[in-house]
């Protein structure tokens, strides 16, 4: 009598991408995306991928802010000195 229950590779005959579930994730996705931890470019420290700030020495991860658009900056002036000049004549 034949066992068809699955064993840890993946089936019975073994041709199951190496035990991966097939509604799971590939092999080059757990390759690229499997671990959940990052290391620290400041401490060295092992910290999650998910978090923004390492708990050990504060460094932030993510992208550092650029520089304002332009635009944002115009606007502010002009309205500073939109408020200013409604103060002074008025």
């Amino acid at each position: 009598m034949e066992d068809d229950t699955p064993s840890f590779d993946g089936g019975p005959d073994g041709d199951l991408d190496e035990g991966l579930d097939p509604e799971g994730p590939s092999r080059a996705d757990l390759e690229r995306f499997g671990d959940e931890f990052l290391t620290c470019p400041e401490c060295g420290d092992d910290v999650y991928d998910q978090t923004s700030i390492c708990p050990k020495c504060g460094h932030a991860f993510g992208n550092p802010p650029g520089p304002s658009p332009v635009w944002i900056v115009v606007t502010a002036i002009a309205v500073v000195a939109a408020i200013l000049v409604f103060f002074v004549l008025f």
